[in-house]
């Protein structure tokens, strides 16, 4: 099987949500929005965008696929927003109208969801639902009223299979995210496991609560380990000023 070169995502940026700076570049990564090889890339100064005029067909194309991850929507949502405001009438009505249609299609898997929940509290619905939740908070993240609406939904599930002994990891890390959109740190703090893995969450948590001195504290912890993931590495290099 030929391996991928783990740069592939630049070759098809019209699938990826792209950020602006380094330091959003770092975000999107521990956010899983984009591989490390992303923060890498953009931290290095290079800055591929997409090639504008956007391409409408190219677009239609992402749109009719039915197998659209949250990154293609993330960066398909920013587009389109852009698109919407053009003085063409008929180009912005039809960004618009995608926009709409991205929302329905989540908010169609939302409701199928909730009737399955309504009939029996199911772990895997329950998962799923805050899944979703927590996309269209992403996707929303600009109207902060609907994003927090969305963020608390999510909140609401994933606190309910932790109350009932039956959050997995993966529920429980989403919720870690959540809090932190919340910015609810200490809450997130406290369902961290002391783990090696939860490391670059105790620092995003510890920049965000501008606790500065913890921060530099993790880094030099990081630091003193020889055994580092691509990402430990990376954000080493960044705090360290060394990519910008």
């Amino acid at each position: 099987m030929k391996k991928n070169s783990p740069y592939s995502y630049i070759e098809n940026l019209k699938s990826l949500y792209i950020p602006r700076t380094p330091s959003a570049a770092l975000q999107a990564a521990i956010e899983g929005i984009l591989p490390i090889e992303a923060f890498i890339y953009k931290s290095t100064g290079l800055n591929p965008i997409m090639k504008k005029p956007y391409n409408l067909d190219d677009i239609e194309w992402l749109l009719s696929r039915s197998d659209r991850d949250l990154q293609t929507n993330l960066l398909l949502r920013e587009v389109l927003t852009e698109i919407s405001q053009y003085k063409d009438k008929e180009v912005a009505l039809f960004a618009a109208e995608s926009l709409n249609a991205m929302e329905k299609e989540y908010n169609s898997r939302l409701v199928a969801l909730k009737e399955k929940i309504a009939a029996t509290a199911d772990r895997d619905n329950q998962s799923a639902a805050a899944k979703i939740y927590y996309h269209l908070a992403l996707l929303n993240k600009g109207e902060k009223t609907l994003c927090n609406f969305y963020l608390k939904e999510g909140y609401l599930l994933l606190g309910d299979l932790e109350n009932r002994d039956e959050a997995r990891d993966e529920d429980r890390y989403l919720l870690i995210r959540i809090l932190i959109h919340l910015k609810l740190y200490d809450q997130a703090e406290q369902l961290l496991p002391d783990t090696k893995a939860s490391r670059l969450i105790r620092m995003e948590l510890a920049f965000e609560k501008r606790n500065i001195s913890k921060l530099t504290s993790l880094i030099e912890e990081l630091k003193q380990d020889k055994d580092l993931t691509e990402m430990e590495l990376e954000t080493i290099r960044f705090w360290s000023g060394k990519n910008e």
